[in-house]
């Protein structure tokens, strides 16, 4: 096993997702920085990242498109290295710097795995369990697939109207075709109860039940497992020649330094200074700078707030020494401390029923000792087996608590509305119906 094999092993990951087909030899020339292979590394991070991000096959765009959309992706994921950044918008030089993002985000993302997991065979029936609140996060958006003129700024409020209730409308044929997908699946599952001999499910998938009345996919099937056999073949030799390729990018990483202590020429130094990148929409040196700072500020507050912590702490157990040296402590405490103990489990067994779910699930109709019942059995083993009837209670209480939220925000809109409008003369302010 040789350094060659690894590199090998990942264009065979890389060709077996069809995220391009880059050759052993493009890899060992961009650790040396050569400019051939640049646009080359460009196009790979813009058909990873759009495929990781948005789950969305790379289409023919411009260069400068796609240096712009991996500029803004990776530095939604948290590169910090400010020479990929300062990289030229034609794709002219910087492959050295791209195959070292291309490893970061191997490590940092686990980008083989979400790729096995995205293009993964479903042979069971799932639907997307969701009952946690996740914050908004901006992800990298492609701006050539928003038509030109569309900005959140100077919109017309009638515009913005419109655009609800066409989100309104989607929304509810979307509810729709869910649902009528979902009856769809129940049939089938109830139909079919008893045609499998299996201890999870008893019954066959809407998948099964297509190749069962339409054998010619058979073959179509087959193929598509076979493909997925080669992806995990070429992800199993990758995870056994791993070692080496780190390895490999611990020489690329040291050539890097060296090169950045030892700069080639002046030419170099002024070509990184005026970089196009700088004078556009990405982010610049001074950002990165006001953020390192903002980070060490944070690092100074973090082991402050620790040294505050262990002082408090060790206050609080020179107090209570002090107080277990009087007489009657264990009488009273035990018992509250058995009974605070007892809540603490009941609270903690409901919390741990009632954990927010999120991820895929699959759907199976199994047969209870009192009733036939459908249930949500997980992708992911730490999400557990749930009935439909929990997963709607939870998704009920989720909603009320939306809606009350909802209302407070409307009732504090329209109190800063009503304090905006007394200070305008001769305007009248009237609610919509």
């Amino acid at each position: 096993m040789t350094v060659k094999a690894a590199i090998a092993a990942v264009c065979r990951v890389l060709a077996g997702a069809g995220v391009g087909a880059l050759s052993p030899e493009a890899f060992r020339q961009a650790k040396f920085d050569r400019d051939e292979v640049t646009t080359d590394f460009w196009k790979l991070l813009y058909c990873l990242l759009k495929l990781v991000s948005e789950n969305k096959n790379c289409a023919v765009t411009d260069l400068g498109h796609q240096i712009e959309y991996v500029k803004a992706a990776v530095c939604y994921y948290g590169y910090g290295f400010l020479d990929f950044y300062q990289l030229p918008a034609d794709g002219s030089r910087g492959s050295r710097d791209l195959l070292l993002v291309f490893s970061w985000l191997l490590l940092k993302i686990h980008l083989f795995e979400k790729l096995l997991e995205q293009q993964r065979l479903r042979v069971e029936d799932q639907v997307s369990l969701c009952t946690c609140r996740q914050a908004a996060a901006v992800r990298p958006t492609d701006k050539s697939d928003s038509p030109a003129g569309e900005h959140a700024v100077g919109m017309d409020v009638r515009y913005l109207q419109w655009l609800q209730g066409k989100l309104r409308f989607r929304w509810k044929s979307l509810h729709s075709a869910q649902q009528e997908r979902c009856a769809t699946l129940h049939k089938i599952h109830l139909y079919t109860r008893g045609c499998r001999s299996g201890q999870s499910f008893s019954h066959l998938f809407a998948t099964e039940t297509r190749l069962i009345r339409d054998p010619e996919r058979c073959s179509e099937f087959v193929q598509l497992l076979e493909r997925e056999n080669m992806r995990l073949e070429a992800y199993l030799e990758w995870r056994q020649l791993e070692p080496l390729f780190w390895q490999w990018m611990e020489s690329v990483l040291a050539a890097k330094l060296q090169d950045t202590q030892n700069p080639r020429d002046e030419n170099s130094i002024a070509a990184t200074a005026h970089s196009p990148a700088l004078s556009g929409d990405h982010i610049d040196c001074v950002t990165f700078k006001e953020m390192d700072h903002l980070s060490s500020e944070i690092l100074k507050l973090q082991m402050k707030l620790q040294d505050g912590q262990k002082t408090k702490i060790k206050t609080t157990e020179d107090k209570e020494r002090e107080v277990r040296s009087h007489t009657g402590w264990d009488e009273f405490v035990c018992p509250t401390q058995c009974d605070v103990e007892k809540k603490l489990g009941v609270l903690h067994a409901t919390i741990s029923h009632r954990r927010r779910q999120h991820g895929h699930a699959r759907l199976a109709l199994r047969d209870d000792s009192s009733a036939k019942s459908t249930k949500f059995s997980a992708a992911k083993p730490d999400i557990g087996c749930l009935t439909a009837l929990e997963v709607i209670t939870q998704l009920r209480t989720e909603e009320a608590a939306l809606k009350r939220e909802l209302q407070e925000m409307q009732q504090l809109c329209k109190e800063s509305l009503g304090e905006v409008v007394e200070k305008l003369d001769g305007v009248i302010c009237m609610p919509p119906l």
